[in-house]
């Protein structure tokens, strides 16, 4: 939904400025709070990650599904998602369970 995301590079500028982040092998997570409103997300893979369109996006799609599942405690909070080239070459279950992890650690460290 359009209203569940980061639109404008400013957003993103805004919200890795806060430096309020986690960290591991596949991706970096920043985070910003919001004063009202739903969680919103924005994702970054380079091609860096993959030269392959290709796996950069079902990266991104994989990343929006955690996000789908797992935003209603993240409400309030401005999140882009940095993915490393680890994350590329790593399967679906490792992928759902570090963002799993960025997202909780991201609720304890910046929700509050």
């Amino acid at each position: 939904m359009r209203s569940e995301r980061l639109l404008h590079s400013e957003d993103y500028r805004t919200t890795i400025a806060k430096r309020c982040r986690s960290d591991d092998q596949l991706f970096t997570v920043y985070a910003a709070r919001r004063p009202t409103g739903d969680a919103r997300l924005g994702i970054t893979v380079s091609r860096r990650v993959s030269t392959k369109a290709v796996r950069r996006n079902r990266l991104k799609r994989r990343v929006r599904e955690s996000f789908r599942y797992h935003k209603q405690p993240l409400t309030g909070l401005d999140l882009v998602v940095v993915a490393r080239q680890q994350a590329n070459e790593t399967g679906r279950l490792q992928v759902d369970r570090s963002l799993l992890g960025h997202w909780v650690r991201v609720r304890e460290k910046c929700g509050k």
